[in-house]
């Protein structure tokens, strides 16, 4: 009976990532941070830092970490400080598992948040992976131009 429950158990766990998480390509993450208003000379350092803490996978959570604390979602943050497991709080005033979904808007402004306070070394991800290293190339993510509608041509003989 045990077995049958841990069964249902991870059924219902990798169903749960399916549909509400998502793994975002660099582009996808650069649309966002462009939405959320940072600064185009960091957009390399994070989205390198969201493919150094959770390999762009919306969905994750990592733990138990330092004092039974956890990391939720693309930007790995973490339930020690910044969010309150089960309830809003902790500086960002947000329940951590809310980092879970496909909707990264606000694991963005929550980042934004430690960023502000602590500077990218608040991840390990980027300290180990980022800082003084190459970054990622997005230049292929520039935003592609709308082609003007054309106009449209009245029939003279109609009007």
């Amino acid at each position: 009976m045990r077995e049958f429950w841990m069964i249902i158990l991870m059924v219902v766990v990798a169903t749960r990532s399916l549909v509400e998480g998502k793994i975002l390509t660099e582009c996808e993450a650069v649309k966002e941070l462009k939405r959320a208003q940072i600064s185009k000379s960091l957009l390399s350092n994070w989205v390198c830092l969201m493919q150094s803490e959770s390999r762009m996978n919306t969905a994750l959570m990592t733990g138990p970490k330092t004092a039974s604390s956890y990391s939720f979602g693309i930007l790995q943050i973490n339930s020690s400080k910044w969010c309150t497991r089960g309830r809003k709080g902790g500086i960002c005033n947000k329940r951590c598992e809310e980092f879970l979904n496909d909707d990264i808007k606000d694991d963005i402004a929550c980042g934004k948040k430690i960023f502000d306070q602590e500077g990218f070394k608040a991840w390990d991800g980027w300290m180990k992976k980022c800082k003084n290293k190459p970054l990622p190339n997005i230049a292929h993510c520039k935003r592609r131009r709308r082609m003007a509608t054309p106009i449209e041509v009245i029939d003279p003989a109609i009007v």
